[in-house]
């Protein structure tokens, strides 16, 4: 794995870690050493609660999922943003913990779904920028093309109950929301 310490660090918001396609893209990337997630407790803690309350089934293979999330990616964890946190001004003051993360972490962007609660007005006062998981990729993608399609391909080929072809991978990627980066990857998709 590359140095992280000098790339593009993005908080990676809850609604972004719950779909499991686009959180296996995003950490796959991040493990190629492409860019530096970083996530908080809070963060970490609502996609898991969100998901077990739909998979309560699944809640010790999501919690052995988020604790290897923190031990793959230790300098993921962003602590001391709490006292930032009341003096932000957000449409939904339930989202102040992820822009107090991304200042404290030093992010460049936040990866959300949710960019209208993140107004550009509020986050240029600190160098950030919202960006959707689609759009976050695309740019991923375009600026390492030859190692995000390798990393791609490898976390396809990780796959095995069952097998995903890469047309399936295409075809899983867009119906999961992230339609621009299928279509960025379908010329490729003999090297997937």
């Amino acid at each position: 794995m590359r140095h992280l310490s000098d790339r593009f660090a993005v908080i990676l918001d809850a609604n972004v870690l719950y779909p499991f396609l686009t959180r296996d893209v995003l950490l796959s990337l991040a493990h190629a050493g492409l860019y530096r997630p970083l996530w908080s407790a809070e963060i970490m803690r609502e996609w898991r609660d969100r998901l077990v309350e739909k998979k309560p089934a699944k809640a010790e293979k999501i919690a052995a999922t988020a604790r290897l999330m923190d031990g793959h990616f230790p300098e993921a964890q962003v602590i001391g943003y709490e006292s930032l946190i009341p003096a932000l001004l957000l449409p939904d003051p339930g989202d102040r913990h992820v822009l107090a993360a991304a200042i404290r972490g030093g992010a460049q962007a936040i990866v959300t779904e949710n960019i209208r609660d993140f107004p550009n007005e509020t986050l240029a006062a600190y160098d950030i920028e919202a960006i959707t998981a689609d759009e976050f990729c695309l740019s991923t993608i375009q600026l390492y093309q030859a190692d995000a399609i390798q990393t791609l391909r490898a976390m396809r080929q990780r796959y095995t109950a069952p097998p995903m072809t890469p047309a399936e991978l295409l075809l899983a990627l867009s119906a999961c929301g992230l339609v621009q980066t299928a279509a960025e990857l379908q010329p490729h998709a003999a090297f997937l």
